[in-house]
């Protein structure tokens, strides 16, 4: 007889250390298997670094090793949501940008020595790689040194400094690596049996550990220096969270990179004689194409947010009915142009009756609110026309204050300011806006330049009017403005000084949180001898630094200037990109509410402030803070010091009793009103689906009623 041997497998590759050389021999589904197993298992190893060019192995790297950084303190509390957000942005333009720095470090490398290293030894290789990286890194360095930050540079010199100094950065991290996996691949070139370790990746694992590393060694310092603002984002979540980023930031670069290497081949083809620096060229396409669709993604929100902003509201269907206010029956302005912001402006005015109950006096008169809405008319010397129509109409010459207030982005003006200026008036006041934008005002930055414009022409209208009537029959004039309008205000005067707001008949001034952009504010804090050589204008933190001032200097004071210590949107801006900002200098000369943990990282630093927007304008209706973006606390009482309004103690407490009720009520009555317009509209599609049209509207109505009726009886 003779006996069947299976067929005997062959030898494990000692290349690859995890292949089973014990498998079944008589098992040719266990070979199969095996085999297919052992090479899913090496492309994915290949993925993770090995089957990578330099370039995409030090993006690798710095990709994951930016993760770290992007966990420490910022300005205001972090979610994990938000550290996700922020940690993802990060660690993806990380990777892009690095990806083209180092693949530009390469060719410009193969330009230098002509290809001539194509062919050479894997050591001379190696020597080459290396020392490229090192030149290029240390030319970088001596440009970035040859340009130290200045508080007045131009885009331009900052940006070439930041490029520099990053690609001196980049430039370094390839030399190490390189060396480190050129090193790798020499020891094993020849030894066959230690081949496996060229497998083995390093900059991913590598960057994942130095992140690991710095979020652990992050939170024990903030704890130690008392930085709360990630307390709320766990060790445990936070590597999580860096696992998974990247994982992503794999996938990013899979698809960065099938688009680079096809536009790549593509120039090779058609223009040999650029093969060297196609792969770079390559890596900029497969950017901008990341850029497109996140810019697409933009546009698209932008639509979504106005139309939201165009829509009426349940709580504000209806017209106002004091004839004092635009969109009334009287008014020259239709109701329906003002826009969401303009129906809430016009319709929470003040009446005679309110403010005698809470400043225990009659009121002297109904207030006045005058709004022009972006779609009032199309052109702006339209609307500044119906503006000054509307102005006349109603008397806002003949008041004793006139307040012009350059609302937010999205039109909005602050209720407590509007309120607190009725109340101290007692009516005898007239509050005038023109809106510029529907949207957010972090998405209206690219209108504000439209909107300086806009209210400069309402200024010389204004200041025009003014200067025809009698000195002793002028109203106080005021400025009001907040956030974008702070700035879109300020900047009627860029480029002059706080003499020329005074010539324009300008009584005193009020702005909150004004943005780090604003030309104004920046050439004042820059050089304020030369803006205000008069001393009139300060900048505090709140009302108690208001009062801490020496009475000599806050007599003179006619313009105030609100900027919380941990609001980002006075800080938030290019010059993060370009030079360490004062408020992130020396830990023991930090302000107040400023993590002293936290170092400067140019797009770290960026990216985590920008977060730290979005967070800084949580509010709870009715329950004032004096935190971030929110400037409620103190509203009242800047009012009466910055306009000069006078009122006693006891007023003041009604007055801010009353701002916190009347902020509720109306909170609560948006969400009363939206939730039923919303279950009529369910009632009606329910009624339809039955067969129902005729009286369902009636119907529906009915059943609405009959339902809140029994809630209040409850109640």
């Amino acid at each position: 007889m003779h006996r069947h041997r299976s067929p005997r497998m062959p030898a494990p590759d000692p290349a690859i250390p995890w292949q089973d050389a014990r498998m079944s021999e008589d098992s040719p589904v266990v070979k199969a298997s095996q085999g297919g197993v052992t090479h899913g298992l090496d492309r994915v190893v290949g993925v993770l670094g090995p089957d990578r060019s330099l370039a995409e192995r030090v993006a690798l790297f710095a990709a994951a090793a930016s993760v770290g950084p992007s966990f420490e303190p910022g300005l205001q509390p972090r979610k994990t949501l938000d550290q996700a957000i922020a940690t993802g942005v990060i660690a993806a333009t990380t990777l892009s940008a690095v990806t083209v720095v180092e693949s530009a470090v390469e060719s410009v490398g193969k330009l230098l020595t002509r290809g001539r290293t194509d062919a050479a030894s894997s050591s001379a290789r190696l020597a080459f790689t290396v020392g490229s990286n090192l030149l290029i890194g240390a030319a970088a360095e001596a440009v970035s040194r040859a340009l130290p930050p200045r508080e007045d540079e131009r885009l331009r010199r900052g940006g070439l400094r930041v490029i520099a100094n990053r690609t001196a950065r980049v430039a370094g991290i390839g030399a190490a690596l390189s060396g480190a996996i050129g090193a790798i691949d020499l020891l094993t070139e020849h030894r066959s049996k230690q081949r496996w370790v060229s497998r083995i990746p390093l900059a991913l694992p590598a960057g994942v550990g130095l992140s690991a590393w710095h979020i652990h060694r992050t939170h024990i310092k903030s704890r130690a220096m008392g930085d709360t603002t990630i307390a709320n984002v766990s060790p445990l979540s936070s590597i999580g969270i860096a696992a998974g980023v990247g994982a992503g930031v794999i996938g990013l670069q899979l698809g960065e990179r099938l688009v680079a290497h096809g536009v790549s081949r593509g120039i090779s083809r058609i223009a040999p004689n650029y093969d060297s620096v196609s792969n770079p060229i390559g890596h900029v396409v497969a950017l901008g194409v990341l850029g497109s669709v996140i810019y697409g993604g933009y546009e698209y929100a932008v639509r979504r947010v106005e139309q939201g902003g165009a829509a009426v509201e349940p709580a504000y269907e209806s017209p106002a009915t004091s004839p004092m206010v635009s969109g009334s029956p009287e008014s020259l302005i239709p109701f329906d142009t003002l826009s969401r912001e303009g129906r809430r402006f016009v319709n929470m005015v003040l009446t005679q009756d309110e403010i005698a109950t809470v400043m225990g006096e009659p009121a002297a008169a109904d207030p006045i609110r005058v709004f022009v809405g972006l779609d009032t008319a199309t052109e702006v010397e339209e609307r500044v026309d119906i503006l000054m129509d509307e102005m006349i109409r109603t008397g806002a010459f003949d008041r004793k204050v006139l307040c012009f207030a350059s609302p937010t982005g999205s039109g909005y003006i602050n209720y407590v300011m509007a309120e607190a200026l009725e109340y101290m008036t007692l009516g005898d006041c007239a509050i005038v806006t023109m809106q510029y934008s529907m949207l957010p005002s972090s998405m209206s930055l690219t209108r504000t330049t439209l909107a300086v414009e806009q209210n400069r022409d309402v200024m010389h209208a204004i200041t025009g009017y003014l200067r025809g009537m009698p000195a002793d029959r002028r109203p106080r004039f005021v400025l009001f403005g907040e956030s974008l309008g702070a700035l879109t205000m300020q900047d009627v005067w860029q480029r002059r000084t706080v003499e020329a707001i005074d010539r324009d008949f300008v009584h005193s001034s009020l702005f909150l949180g004004t943005p780090s952009a604003t030309q104004f504010a920046k050439a004042w804090r820059l050089n304020a001898e030369k803006i205000d050589p008069g001393g009139k204008m300060i900048e505090v933190d709140d009302f108690g630094d208001y009062l801490d001032l020496p009475d000599e200097q806050r007599e003179r004071v006619r313009h105030v200037l609100i900027s919380h210590y941990d609001d980002p949107i006075p800080k938030f801006g290019t010059n993060i990109l370009l030079r360490r900002p004062w408020w992130l200098g020396p830990v023991d000369e930090r302000p107040p509410r400023v993590p002293k943990s936290t170092g400067w990282r140019p797009g770290v630093s960026f990216v985590l402030t920008g977060i730290d927007l979005i967070n800084a304008m949580e509010v709870v209706p009715g329950t004032f803070g004096r935190r971030g973006h929110d400037y409620r606390e103190d509203i009242a009482r800047f009012v009466s010091a910055a306009y000069d309004l006078p009122i006693t103690a006891g007023q003041m407490v009604s007055i801010e009793r009353a701002l916190r009720e009347r902020e509720l009520e109306w909170a609560q009555k948006r969400v009363v009103t939206e939730q039923v317009a919303r279950a009529r509209e369910a009632l009606l599609r329910e009624f339809k689906s039955w067969g129902v049209s005729s009286g369902s509207d009636l119907q529906a109505d009915a059943v609405l009623r009959q339902v809140l009726n029994g809630a209040a009886t409850r109640a």
